[in-house]
């Protein structure tokens, strides 16, 4: 596992949404669940108290809420590791997709539809 955190965000290209959704997810080396804390078109923020090395590949099934899971490829880009000093409360790994089936992409993309609606919480579980 890699110790580096990086120092900057990469831009953002899509909006993000807090959810409180559950992922399950697995490299070469690991497979557990864990829940996601926000969404977005182009990747997840996943919550982890040891934040998964930099450039890993993994995949991913995202439980949604009273829908199909979707399933999802994506590549760490980024950390908060509590064990290091950040300035965030949350430890995880920043997960930008990869590949996403095209009907997986559509409930994703209806999801944050639901998610962008005004005065409505969906938040999930």
């Amino acid at each position: 596992m890699s110790d580096r955190v990086t120092g900057e965000l990469p831009p953002r290209r899509y909006p993000r949404f807090e959810v409180e959704i559950w992922v399950d997810f697995s490299t070469l080396d690991i497979t557990m669940s864990t829940s996601v804390l926000n969404l977005s078109q182009g990747g997840v923020f996943i919550k982890s108290d040891r934040p998964l090395p930099l450039d890993t590949e993994v995949a991913l099934v995202l439980r949604l809420p009273g829908g199909s899971p979707v399933h999802a490829t994506g590549r760490v880009v980024w950390n908060h590791d509590l064990t290091k000093d950040t300035p965030h409360g949350l430890g995880g790994s920043g997960i930008q997709f990869l590949d996403i089936p095209d009907a997986d992409r559509a409930l994703l993309e209806d999801y944050l539809h639901i998610l962008a609606a005004p005065h409505q919480e969906h938040r999930g579980h």
